[in-house]
């Protein structure tokens, strides 16, 4: 089952299947069982879908999905506007996204605190 992420007026971002890259678990037979997406970011190359797989934990940027942003500049202000209410450091694109997808799995898979 394809997902859809939209901020209207700003940017979607379409996964079109999901697939562990860690234990291959594919979503079930709707195709997005045992997945959240909790951690999927917002940037200023569009929305970044990040997955984390309940069966083994592992947390992913799949390679398959397809951004689009619809108006550059007001994308850019809501970025710039959440990160300032949130406190939460503002991701340029996909780099830095996985980057901290790295970083997630490090501390899942160390039990660092």
């Amino acid at each position: 089952m394809p997902l859809k992420f939209r901020l209207r007026g700003l940017a979607e971002t379409f996964v079109d299947n999901i697939q562990c890259c860690n234990c291959g678990h594919d979503g079930g037979d709707d195709g997005d069982q045992a997945f959240k997406t909790e951690h999927t970011r917002v940037t200023y190359a569009g929305i970044i879908v990040v997955i984390e797989c309940e069966i083994c934990g592992h947390v992913f940027v799949p390679d398959n999905q397809r951004r689009g942003v619809i108006n550059s500049g007001k994308l850019r202000n809501a970025v710039e506007k959440d990160s300032k209410n949130t406190g939460q450091p503002i991701f340029q694109g996909v780099d830095a996204v996985k980057l901290e997808v790295e970083r997630i799995n490090a501390e899942i898979g160390r039990n660092i605190h």
